[in-house]
């Protein structure tokens, strides 16, 4: 029975599923199975589009978010479907003129200015609430290496005059409130300094070593309600004061990094039982390293849930360059409400890279389950990255059926001519539930070529 729902036929499929009900939590896995039938057949080569820098898809389906070439505008799209009408068979008819334009596919809703004139849009920033209601973008200024070092401010961590924080209503652009930093640090690249949980929203200042926790409010407010880094408890500050501590407070360690040297002393005290070896192995695992750990700033932050953050420790090396392979990296949870380091991990290397995870950084479409299609994942993967161009279409082949390739998608002009020496680099945007791809391909020096893919 199993095989006969899985016909091959769209059309069984779909009766089938009338008298045939899947097993309890599976429904999802069932749906999705539909689209092994229901797939992109038919491509647009160069579509006649504006020279934009196109983001993604809101997981709704919604929203198709662009930048403009400057990095000063944002514009949004509703993806809209190509129509037609013929008398004959209309598979034996060429698409229309009309369909070469990006505009028969998507109807621009939006356009409004964010950035200042020495300011930019983060092009790789760009988050939304669950309900699709709020898009939370950023703006920033140029980052320098030189700035001086200011009272708290790590040393070896780049400054940048203003990040700005945007927050906006994807119905209509309506900009409902903004949250500035100044002479700070954020890495904007893919959204890694920032994690969003339901309403609320962690960033993550690397020069200061700050987490502030906002809450988006359904006023359309920015709020913080938190933040951990000097301190962990909300009357910390006070507390020094009040005891006269806060003329000496640059001698303390951070409140987080006090909580985890804590955690690690706790944990290699209770590691030798002992009383006559204790101090022998405390000396050896503890203070032997104890300025490595002191050492250790706060590179990446996940929310686990509305009371736990996932914090991922490491070099100051490896909290500003892009490869962190060959750092020492230590994870811990921590608990806001008691201010407390649940437990720590060393992971290993090939964990470094994904851990903590980056909020809606993969494509939720159904194009790129595993269990449905095997495809080359160093061309084209569901994580949200630039790809090098193949001049060779990216093979979509069935798992169930091996030897069944189900559709292609190809990067580049239609004809494959292209100059081999230029590096060429490809995205992907796909649609969350329709059969509706874009392939854009960037040549240094030349247009942006854009390609939709789609069910005809």
């Amino acid at each position: 029975m199993v095989g006969f729902f899985r016909s091959g036929n769209l059309a069984t499929r779909v009766f089938d599923r009338q008298f045939l009900s899947p097993r309890p939590g599976a429904t999802v896995n069932t749906v999705r199975q539909f689209y092994e039938n229901l797939v992109p057949s038919y491509t647009i080569y160069d579509v006649e589009c504006p020279d934009y820098s196109f983001r993604k898809f809101t997981d709704d389906g919604k929203y198709l978010v662009a930048f403009s070439r400057n990095h000063q505008d944002l514009i949004v799209y509703r993806p809209i479907w190509l129509t037609f009408s013929c008398h004959e068979e209309c598979d034996s008819h060429d698409l229309p003129d009309q369909a070469r334009r990006f505009d028969s596919f998507f109807k621009q809703l939006y356009s409004i200015s964010l950035a200042s004139s020495n300011e930019y849009i983060c092009k790789d920033f760009f988050l939304y609430m669950e309900g699709h209601k709020y898009g939370l973008f950023a703006t920033s200024t140029a980052q320098s290496n030189d700035s001086s070092a200011t009272e708290g401010a790590i040393h070896g961590v780049p400054s940048i005059e203003k990040i700005t924080f945007y927050l906006v209503r994807l119905e209509d652009g309506a900009i409902l409130d903004e949250k500035a930093f100044c002479n700070d640090f954020i890495n904007l690249a893919h959204s890694i300094g920032a994690y969003l949980y339901e309403d609320l929203v962690c960033i993550v200042s690397l020069r200061y070593q700050t987490i502030h926790v906002l809450q988006i409010r359904d006023s359309g407010n920015l709020v913080e309600v938190r933040r951990i880094g000097a301190f962990c408890q909300e009357d910390d500050e006070l507390y020094l004061h009040s005891h006269g501590q806060a003329a000496q407070g640059s001698s303390f360690l951070p409140g987080i990094k006090q909580r985890l040297l804590s955690f690690i002393f706790r944990k290699t005290w209770n590691e030798e039982p002992d009383q006559t070896l204790r101090v022998q192995h405390l000396k050896k695992k503890f203070y032997f390293h104890f300025q490595d750990y002191v050492d250790l700033i706060i590179w990446k932050v996940q929310f686990l849930d509305r009371h736990h953050l996932f914090i991922k420790f490491g070099s100051v090396d490896g909290g500003v360059s892009r490869s962190t392979e060959q750092n020492l990296a230590f994870f811990a949870v921590y608990n806001m409400e008691t201010t407390e380091i649940v437990s720590l991990y060393q992971f290993v290397k090939k964990m470094m890279a994904s851990l903590p995870y980056t909020c809606q950084s993969q494509s939720p479409s159904p194009y790129f389950d595993l269990t449905l299609f095997r495809y080359d994942e160093k061309l084209i993967s569901a994580i949200d990255r630039h790809r090098n161009c193949t001049e060779h279409p990216i093979k979509f082949i069935s798992v169930r059926q091996p030897n069944v390739v189900k559709f292609k998608i190809k990067p580049g002009s239609d004809s494959g001519a292209s100059d081999s020496r230029a590096k060429r680099i490809s995205s992907f945007l796909f649609h969350p539930f329709f059969p509706l791809a874009l392939s854009i391909q960037q040549t240094y020096m030349q247009p942006t070529v854009v390609n939709v893919h789609f069910r005809r």
